[in-house]
């Protein structure tokens, strides 16, 4: 059977992605954020794939308005994802809209 490598892509994007132009996005500082677990049924079946989500970040912080924008395949991953950001925490500030988050769901070699 393959070995779980990871799932949680974003995470490296916690770390910074240097200074960006005035007139670029600028995603607050995600500040506590728990990968979402690979669902076991998925894993016995040894099914890959990935969900795109689109959500808001509010002045305190918190992850709203989570819309699942694309998942390949459909059903199967989305559910762990959601459950997953309802941990995630960002710093306070003035908040954003339209935050877009890609999470694959893959076996390592």
């Amino acid at each position: 059977m393959k070995k779980f490598a990871g799932v949680f892509a974003a995470v490296s994007l916690i770390a910074g992605l240097g200074a960006a132009p005035a007139y670029a996005f600028q995603e607050p500082e995600l500040v506590q954020a728990e990968a979402p677990e690979f669902p076991r049924a998925a894993q016995r079946r040894e099914i890959e794939g990935h969900v795109v989500v689109r959500y808001n970040v509010s002045a305190d912080g918190a992850v709203a308005d989570v819309e699942v924008v694309e998942a390949s395949p459909a059903g199967v991953f989305e559910r762990s994802v959601m459950r997953a950001l309802e941990s995630w925490q960002y710093a306070t500030g003035p908040g954003a809209e339209g935050v877009e988050r890609r999470f694959d769901f893959n076996f390592g070699d």
